[in-house]
């Protein structure tokens, strides 16, 4: 934390070396996001309604939907598993303990640093748990980062959900609840498939590799935050 506190400290004083105007004395906005101002500033904004830009509680159901046809067939299938004895109790254990304990890690530790802290909802201040339609209410575990995803970052995204959505095969297989795993990889399917229709297009994490955002307004978000536009450049990438 006293190094998040100080790496805070270090972007904030480059940014005013800059001359530019990027954070503010706002506690409830100290980056000067646009998300996080005052309503009545989008009115102007060249793309208002194109993103996801304020917490609207359709891309909760949307996302919630999608997670519960994916994941309580699993679940259920374990629980099947155990009480008819296909898993004996140790396995039991640890299928549905070891996949509880991983997505308390995943949700809480690894992704807030890989992929949460670059998103523009993460820049709250003064709130200790997220506020964003799809991990409304997590603790705030690291400080926000205005630069995109790196390469080891995208990767390591890519191999947590992996293991997030694979831990339990195994574990159904043995318990030989098919039908089960079957509905629930549909389900996944399903959720994936919501994802890069619905929420994904107006995201406004957009380094994120599920994203599928337009560039042009990728590009006009970026320009409107001054503190992520200069964290975007240093990082190479280009706007034109």
């Amino acid at each position: 934390m006293i190094f998040s506190n100080q790496l805070e400290v270090l972007i904030i004083s480059e940014i005013n070396k800059n001359g530019e105007n990027s954070i503010n004395t706002n506690r409830k906005n100290p980056y000067n996001i646009c998300i996080w101002k005052d309503v009545s500033t989008c009115n102007d904004c060249s793309i208002k309604g194109e993103l996801q830009c304020h917490e609207d509680f359709r891309y909760s159901i949307w996302f919630a939907s999608g997670f519960i046809f994916g994941f309580i067939p699993a679940i259920l299938g374990i629980f099947l598993g155990f009480f008819s004895e296909s898993l004996n109790l140790p396995l039991f254990i640890i299928s549905l303990g070891g996949w509880i304990l991983y997505l308390v890690i995943f949700f809480i530790i690894w992704e807030p640093r890989m992929l949460c802290s670059h998103c523009p909802y993460y820049a709250e201040g003064e709130a200790k748990v997220v506020h964003c339609y799809a991990n409304h209410g997590i603790p705030k575990t690291t400080s926000f980062n205005p630069a995109p995803m790196s390469r080891s970052e995208k990767i390591q995204f890519i191999i947590g959900l992996l293991i997030f959505f694979g831990y339990p095969i195994p574990f159904l297989i043995i318990a030989e609840q098919f039908v089960l795993l079957l509905i629930s990889m549909i389900g996944v399917i399903f959720w994936i498939l919501i994802l890069q229709l619905k929420i994904c297009p107006d995201c406004v994490n957009f380094s994120c590799p599920l994203n599928r955002v337009p560039k042009n307004i990728l590009v006009s978000f970026i320009k409107h935050n001054p503190i992520m536009k200069e964290a975007w450049e240093k990082s190479g990438y280009r706007f034109e």
